[in-house]
């Protein structure tokens, strides 16, 4: 059915949870543009991966510790108070634009929607809202299969370095090449509730899927008859007024990006919308 308004859109989510019988806190809702086709549902460092060969994603794993190690070092003097482990750095790293395999979600539809649709009118085309129950994902990859090898792989690693058994998940962190043979990824993916390290995780209530070495892992999955992941699809002729409804009901650049740069977005919109709605001044007639 097309969606219209914002009441269409909310509708449609509660007939996919009345439809999956899931309780609120276990959605998860991720907005994308329609035209990332392919390379749907994918995290940042994957997402122009044409043909992903094994040695292909080998060299972006190789470049994200690269990227990862320079943020590290050039971060530090730039943060008031710099992250306290690895895991922090990551999400600092995501969080401001670096390329890694984590996939942001959020458990708020309507922040979903918004950056399903912040960039319209200058990304044309329709958008999507992905919907995901993560309790029933969850319940999936806890059967023991999906990490059973990096389980093992890990196990053997610490026989030999200084690394606690319970920790096998800091394999899906950047490692440098060497430490990466002994330790090579799952092709499942983490799913992660991040601590709050900025205003920003929590202002878009953060959620997050830490991929691990396949790129399309996520989209097959909801290829599958059986997942509990869908999308709202949300046609571009209906874009402008759900913005404006979703901008009325308080869902806006500065909320959603507490501070100076999230503000100077908003009032930027809000010139651009006034802009293209003004209507030009009719001719004067002779006097």
């Amino acid at each position: 059915m097309p969606l219209h308004s914002l009441g269409d859109f909310l509708l449609e989510v509660r007939k996919v949870r009345e439809k999956w019988n899931t309780d609120d806190e276990d959605l998860w809702f991720r907005g994308e543009r329609k035209a990332y086709g392919q390379s749907r549902l994918r995290p940042k460092l994957y997402r122009n991966l044409a043909k992903p060969s094994a040695k292909s994603r080998l060299d972006l794993l190789e470049n994200e510790t690269s990227f990862f190690e320079d943020f590290k070092r050039c971060g530090g003097p730039l943060c008031d108070t710099p992250p306290e482990d690895e895991w922090e750095w990551y999400f600092l790293m995501q969080h401001y634009g670096g390329p890694t395999r984590l996939l942001d979600w959020s458990d708020g539809a309507l922040m979903a929607l918004h950056f399903a649709i912040r960039d319209y009118p200058r990304a044309k085309g329709d958008a999507l809202v992905y919907i995901l129950d993560a309790g029933w994902l969850g319940d999936l990859l806890d059967d023991g299969t999906y990490y059973r090898s990096v389980k093992k792989n890990w196990n053997k690693f610490c026989r030999t370095s200084d690394q606690d058994k319970n920790e096998w998940d800091v394999t899906y962190l950047p490692h440098d090449s060497e430490d990466r043979r002994k330790i090579p990824l799952a092709a499942a993916p983490l799913l992660w509730d991040p601590p709050h390290v900025t205003r920003r995780f929590a202002a878009q209530r953060s959620r997050f899927m830490i991929f691990g070495n396949e790129p399309n892992w996520l989209s097959r999955l909801a290829d599958k008859r059986e997942s509990k992941l869908c999308a709202i699809a949300i046609e571009e002729i209906a874009i402008p007024e759900i913005k404006r409804e979703l901008r009325g009901a308080g869902v806006t650049e500065s909320v959603i990006f507490p501070d100076l740069d999230g503000l100077g977005r908003e009032q930027s919109q809000r010139w651009e919308d006034s802009r293209r709605n003004r209507k030009p001044a009719a001719p004067r007639e002779p006097s």
